[in-house]
């Protein structure tokens, strides 16, 4: 990871909240379906994981572990993602000052 991706990627997650208490939060109807669905699914989960040979469940734990680092990193790069979309949007509307700082900083994190 490069300086700039680390600059940035620090000050938007200072900037985001996960927070339920915000003002506007975005929470589907799918997303509120999934969230169920795992909560329901979980004792399950964790009872066969408990049933299982040691070897398999550890096998089955660190999967699920890369699986949700790898989910995290997703949702990081989608809200990083839309917030350049936005800036982008807002020059193109001309509601912000064009600049090649932006087009920079995207550049360098690409690489």
């Amino acid at each position: 990871m490069n300086d700039v991706y680390e600059a940035l990627s620090g000050f938007l997650e200072d900037l985001r909240c996960d927070s339920g208490e915000r003002e506007y939060s975005v929470r589907t109807e799918e997303m509120k379906s999934a969230d169920e669905e795992l909560k329901r699914r979980t004792p399950k989960y964790e009872d066969y994981l408990d049933r299982i040979p040691a070897k398999d469940k550890q096998f089955l734990v660190r999967y699920m572990e890369v699986v949700d680092h790898a989910h995290f990193h997703e949702e990081q790069r989608a809200y990083y993602q839309g917030i350049v979309d936005t800036i982008q949007m807002m020059e193109g509307l001309g509601l912000v000052e064009k600049s090649n700082k932006m087009k920079k900083i995207v550049e360098k994190m690409k690489k």
